[in-house]
């Protein structure tokens, strides 16, 4: 596998059709897509994570190829990625997921609600008044860490709740390409410490993401060791 940081050349910043093409998040899954584009039948094998730096996007992207820039626009700088793991290893991370519960209505049919909707659906239906609920810093925390601690059984990691904070909660809507299907994500900011359990299964955790909507920037897992 490899880790790859990608970021604007230092004239590229000016070229407004650079910017027009990063109007949602769809438009920069199209513009991820097309570093790793080197087959139009491939599916998607590479996770990213979105960030800013001075204001310019960067990308974090792990995968088992290099991305390729034929704009000239890009700086690609990648290395092997083959993380040393160990149980009870313990690992600063941070991390931008898509957090959902999926339930099933009466007839059975599934329905994904993100875990803070989901958490404020349960007060309206137990009659809780609105002033009495809980802040939306509190519930993203709470229901936060408590999906993250379900993927860490899942995927060979522990957390512990006063080691971890849960914030940026956002909510995203935008249609793909084509298309007249409305898409909605939301997202939560992981950041903390935590302890290896398994480190194959974290090892899959790592290269193959966390949670769902990975295609559209959510699940890469990264993480280094503690600052002393």
């Amino acid at each position: 596998m490899y880790m790859s940081r990608i970021r604007l050349q230092p004239d590229a910043s000016e070229n407004k059709d650079f910017w027009k093409s990063l109007g949602d998040t769809y438009q920069i899954h199209r513009l991820l897509w097309s570093l790793f584009a080197d087959d139009p039948q491939r599916s998607r094998d590479f996770l990213y994570r979105h960030e800013k730096s001075e204001n310019l996007p960067t990308f974090y992207c792990v995968a088992e190829r290099i991305p390729e820039d034929m704009s000239d626009m890009w700086q690609i700088e990648s290395k092997l990625y083959e993380p040393l793991l160990h149980v009870d290893q313990r690992l600063s991370f941070s991390l931008c997921a898509n957090p959902i519960r999926t339930k099933r209505d009466d007839d059975k049919k599934q329905h994904r609600h993100d875990v803070v909707m989901n958490a404020k659906n349960q007060l309206k239906q137990e009659g809780v008044p609105r002033g009495e609920w809980p802040s939306e810093a509190e519930i993203v925390q709470e229901q936060g860490f408590e999906w993250l601690a379900r993927k860490g059984e899942q995927y060979g990691f522990m957390v512990g709740e006063h080691e971890v904070r849960a914030d940026g909660y956002r909510q995203e809507r935008f249609y793909k390409a084509k298309g007249k299907h409305q898409v909605n994500i939301s997202t939560i900011d992981f950041t903390g410490l935590l302890n290896v359990t398994d480190p194959e299964r974290f090892k899959n955790a790592l290269y193959g993401g966390i949670g769902p909507a990975k295609g559209f920037g959510c699940g890469l897992l990264m993480v280094r060791r503690p600052l002393m």
